[in-house]
């Protein structure tokens, strides 16, 4: 953020890029297996990590209630969902107070064409990446959602060609 923008404190589902965890080898191990193959049972997963069933569960458990492991999903595709086109939407807030700020996230949040959405350093504020149907979509996401939301300045609109890494 610019100096002299709010960014609200009180931000659900917020990656807090302050927060540190402490964690074991054997943590790692687990942790990595997961976020590879979320669906392991017990049993497989402690299998790969070379540990006993009873251990594994141990840390698994202790790693949800310290927050490395913040839930499970499925990943779907996108296009399963009819939305064939990505774009990342780089915003810039005016210079308002928190409320205002908060009042952008609840469109954010309650908007699901919008996957995830990062407050950036730079000459953007935030950047959001939106999947959408088409560009219809994206035209309605854009002017009739986002620009009307009073503190947002201005959007600018990229799309994704290729996906490369998720």
């Amino acid at each position: 953020m610019k100096k002299g923008r709010v960014v609200p404190k009180n931000t659900r589902r917020a990656v807090d890029s302050t927060k540190t965890f402490r964690t074991h080898r054997s943590d790692r191990l687990i942790l990595r297996e997961l976020e590879r193959h979320g669906r392991l049972s017990n049993v497989e997963l402690a299998r790969r990590v070379r540990m006993s069933e009873s251990a594994c569960s141990r840390r698994v458990r202790a790693l949800q209630e310290s927050g490395a492991i913040q839930g499970y999903r499925a990943v779907i595709d996108p296009k399963a969902m009819g939305r064939n086109l990505v774009a990342y939407l780089l915003v810039n807030l005016d210079q308002r107070g928190a409320t205002d700020a908060n009042a952008f996230l609840d469109v954010i949040r309650g908007d699901d064409r919008i996957a995830s959405c990062a407050a950036v350093t730079g000459e953007f504020d935030l950047i959001l990446q939106a999947y959408v149907e088409d560009v219809d979509d994206l035209t309605d996401l854009s002017l009739d959602t986002l620009l009307r939301i009073p503190t947002v300045r201005d959007v600018v609109t990229c799309l994704c060609l290729r996906i490369h890494k998720s």
